[in-house]
C-alpha cells in the first residue's frame, strides 16, 4: 500500500455540483450507521492495538476516535449555523492542537464513542427534517476556503467518517 493509499485510503474528498436521492440517503446512511461500525471495531482492543497508527507519524487509534468524535460536533453545528444564516462563516478547527491537547489520550474512548454516537443521532434527526432546498444552503468553509452547499458538506461529513474508520482498520492490520 503506497503512502497515499494509506492517507488517503477511499480517496481525496471532492465535491460534486449536486447529488442524486440515492447518493444524499448513501451518505446520511452513513452519518446514521457508522458509530456502530466505531464501537464495534475498537471493542476489546488492547492498550497496544489502541496505540497503532495507519502510517508512520500518523495519529494512533485512540486519538482517530477522540478527533471524529470532536470534528463531527463541528459538522453537525455548521449544519445548524448555516440553516440559521446565510453564507455563514464556518468555524475551522485546529485540529492537530485539538489531538494533540493533553486529555486525548486519557479520554475514555466509551465517552469519545457516546458522544459520536449522539451528535451523528441529533444530526440524523436534523438531515431527515432538511428539505430539498435546505440543502442548497451554504457555508463557507475556512480550512478549505471554498463555499460548500449542506449536501456537500453531508457528502464530506459521510466522506470523513468512513476515511477515518478505514484508517482504523490499515492500523488494525499491520
Amino acid at each position: 500500500m503506497t503512502l497515499e493509499e494509506r492517507q488517503f485510503p477511499i480517496g481525496k474528498w471532492k465535491p460534486e455540483s449536486s447529488y442524486s436521492e440515492e447518493e444524499m440517503a448513501r451518505n446520511i446512511g452513513i452519518i446514521e450507521q457508522y458509530p456502530a461500525k466505531y464501537a464495534q471495531l475498537i471493542a476489546n482492543l488492547s492498550a497496544e492495538e489502541l496505540a497503532k497508527s495507519y502510517r508512520e507519524g500518523a495519529w494512533s487509534i485512540h486519538t482517530l476516535v477522540v478527533h471524529v468524535s470532536d470534528v463531527h460536533i463541528l459538522h453537525f453545528a455548521r449544519f445548524k449555523q448555516a440553516l440559521c444564516e446565510d453564507n455563514s462563516q464556518g468555524f475551522i478547527p485546529n485540529v492537530t492542537g485539538w489531538a494533540n491537547n493533553p486529555e486525548v489520550p486519557s479520554v475514555p474512548l466509551a465517552d469519545a464513542l457516546l458522544l459520536l454516537e449522539a451528535t451523528h443521532k441529533r444530526w440524523v434527526h436534523l438531515l431527515k427534517s432538511m428539505s430539498a432546498q435546505d440543502f442548497n444552503r451554504t457555508f463557507y468553509h475556512a480550512g478549505r476556503q471554498i463555499t460548500v452547499t449542506l449536501a456537500q458538506a453531508l457528502h464530506m461529513g459521510a466522506w470523513h467518517t468512513a476515511h477515518h474508520l478505514e484508517h482504523i482498520k490499515i492500523a488494525l492490520a499491520s
